[in-house]
């Protein structure tokens, strides 16, 4: 069995004995405990890095875009900030990872490939600077293959072992090779060694190294399926060299399902903000169905035996209350629910499960139904907002095996700080009502008392409710432009403002927001814009229809034109860290609505202006 007894029993004791603290949240304190799962997310990587954790991630459905997000605490991964986007170029983003290799930061992943006959092959990114959330450039495709040529690889992983460095990464649809296949690397961005077989039949190798010894876990079983399991591999080196594949020892199964943790696998490993604690992160089914692949992220405290291999306890379900990592700072003073003013509708409730303290807030079922609580903060700043949710709402379509519905419709509620309206927050499925998430917003804040609040306004959906609330110093600032969207083409008739993190937009024959008209709208971004480089930058616009672009109040494109899908272009010198004001105009007129703007220079390649580089007035 892969689970001791006294492990299970050790949890059950632990639950019974935590159900207290988990009250406890009913006063407004720091955090001490949590529960799974965290939020919705695929194949998630994290990794810990002077006092931050960085959790890189991709997308649902056909990802083309990389994702970088920082947080001190393992609880709650931050704002998601795209780092990287190579649409066009590649489809299939799948399972990135960050990775601090000899003083720099990488990025590797697995894509479609437009330069390699659309094959699934191996990418390495590096960072543009010290900060990961500066953005990334492509160093290119790597070489995965042998003497038969380069070949198709799936979820790519380095590791230094013994001062080496390592690829490692899954063979896809292979006639020479089966399972994971590695190799050494000459630098983070070049191997030139073939690849040898390593033993591993599992997917998404991931590493963990541990006194000197090389475990390699991997995900066993059908991706969607509750069989889907974390399996592993030690290496052995009295037994032979690395890639020798008789040197590798399989263990036993790490991680399964249980009777509510479905299909919990595709890991990663750090340790908690003190170093004293090993931690796990993985994914797991939302839905129960096989064939359903609609996934969330999990964390769990695993520990080592005698002989150096890993121990995992029994994968926690949703109604299992555990101590957060030890030195993690939490996600913030907590507001619980009980504490909230509630108008129009909007009721404390408690007949679901798995709540905090008292009860929780429902009602949001009409226009006008608002929850609303107090902050008070020493200093004016970017602060970090974050709800604990549900969103059960059945929907046949979502949940069955091989959904007909994908991905599964969200929930919604308006944002207000102090009485002005932010943004439409969205809030993915849970389970089921009695299942919980978190949802986080970065909001700006003045010094002293603020007012938060979550309302039915027009165009929201509603099919949330709100445990509890968390506000801490956001440990990133705000990045991207407001946007102002007009249900007129001619920039009249202001429907609403919100925080855009870029301009990449194809709302089809939509609109942006239910509250606005398709056809004839009209938006404006405004903010400040930042270039890493000291140099001449091109700016492009492709659009569906008019477009025009001032930087610095020079007006670089002036196409305020019923034409479709073409780009056009203008150039500007521009100084390194140096932020200068950006006006973004553009109309839509009749069927497809879009429109991007990228930029490039003699040192930036071409990309869509990345929210690294933008901020809002």
């Amino acid at each position: 069995m892969p689970y001791a007894y006294h492990s299970i029993k050790k949890r059950i004791h632990l639950a019974v004995l935590l159900a207290a603290s988990l009250a406890t949240l009913a006063c407004t304190g720091p955090q001490a405990t949590f529960s799974n799962p965290l939020y919705q997310g695929e194949d998630p990587w994290v990794t810990f890095h002077d006092g931050s954790y960085y959790v890189c991630t991709s997308g649902p459905l056909d990802p083309t875009a990389v994702y970088v997000s920082k947080s001190p605490s393992l609880l709650e991964r931050g704002e998601k900030v795209k780092v990287w986007e190579g649409a066009g170029e590649y489809n299939r983003v799948f399972a990135p990872e960050l990775h601090f290799v000899q003083g720099k930061w990488y990025i590797y992943f697995c894509a479609d490939t437009k330069s390699e006959d659309w094959r699934h092959m191996a990418i390495v990114l590096e960072a543009n600077t010290d900060d990961p959330l500066d953005g990334f450039t492509n160093k290119g495709v790597l070489f995965t293959g042998d003497e038969h040529g380069n070949a198709q690889a799936n979820d790519f992983t380095v590791v230094t072992y013994n001062g080496q460095l390592y690829g490692f990464w899954g063979s896809l649809a292979d006639k020479y090779v089966e399972g994971a296949v590695m190799a050494p690397m000459d630098s983070p961005t070049k191997i030139t060694a073939y690849r040898k077989e390593m033993g591993l039949n599992a997917e998404g190798p991931r590493a963990i190294l541990h006194n000197g010894r090389l475990i390699m876990t991997g995900a066993a079983g059908g991706f969607a399926s509750k069989d889907y399991r974390l399996v592993a591999m030690v290496y052995s080196p009295e037994a032979g060299p690395i890639d020798d594949k008789a040197s590798w020892k399989p263990l036993e199964t790490l991680m399964e399902s249980t009777a509510d943790v479905w299909g919990p696998s595709r890991a990663s490993f750090t340790v908690s903000a003190d170093g004293k604690e090993h931690w796990v992160m993985y994914h797991s089914k939302i839905f129960s169905a096989d064939d359903n692949g609609i996934r969330q992220v999990n964390i769990n405290r695993f520990t080592f035996d005698d002989e150096g291999n890993p121990v995992f306890d029994t994968p926690p379900g949703p109604s299992e209350v555990l101590p957060i990592p030890s030195g993690d700072p939490g996600i913030g003073s907590m507001y619980p629910a009980e504490e909230w003013t509630l108008s129009g509708g909007a009721a404390q409730e408690s007949t679901r499960k798995n709540y905090t303290g008292a009860g929780y807030i429902g009602g949001f079922v009409k226009e006008g139904a608002k929850a609303t609580f107090s902050v008070e903060v020493p200093e004016a700043g970017d602060y970090r907002v974050v709800v604990r949710y549900a969103n059960g709402v059945y929907v046949a379509d979502e949940q069955k095996s091989f959904p007909t519905s994908y991905p599964p419709a969200e929930g919604s509620l308006s944002l207000y700080v102090n009485g002005n309206r932010i943004k439409r927050t969205n809030f993915h499925r849970t389970t089921n009502w009695d299942v919980w998430m978190l949802a986080g917003e970065i909001v700006r804040l003045k010094a002293g008392k603020n007012e938060i609040s979550y309302r039915f306004d027009s165009g929201d959906v509603g099919q949330v409710t709100l445990d509890f609330a968390a506000v801490s110093k956001s440990s990133t600032p705000l990045r991207g432009l407001r946007g102002s969207y007009f249900n007129n083409s001619d920039l009249t008739d202001l429907k609403l403002t919100r925080l855009d993190p870029e301009i990449a937009f194809n709302w089809r024959n939509g609109s942006p927001d239910p509250l606005i008209e398709g056809d004839t709208f009209s938006c404006r971004w405004e903010g400040f814009i930042e270039p890493l480089y000291s140099e001449t930058y091109t700016f492009y616009s492709k659009s569906d229809n008019g477009r025009r672009l001032w930087i610095d109040g020079t007006l670089v494109i002036d196409k305020w034109l019923d034409d479709y899908d073409q780009t056009y272009t203008g150039t500007i010198e521009l100084q390194a860290g140096k932020k200068y004001p950006i006006v973004y105009e553009y109309y839509e007129k009749d069927g497809g609505a879009n429109t991007r703007l990228e930029w490039s220079s003699a040192s930036q390649d071409r990309e869509m202006v990345p929210s690294a580089r933008l901020s809002p007035p």
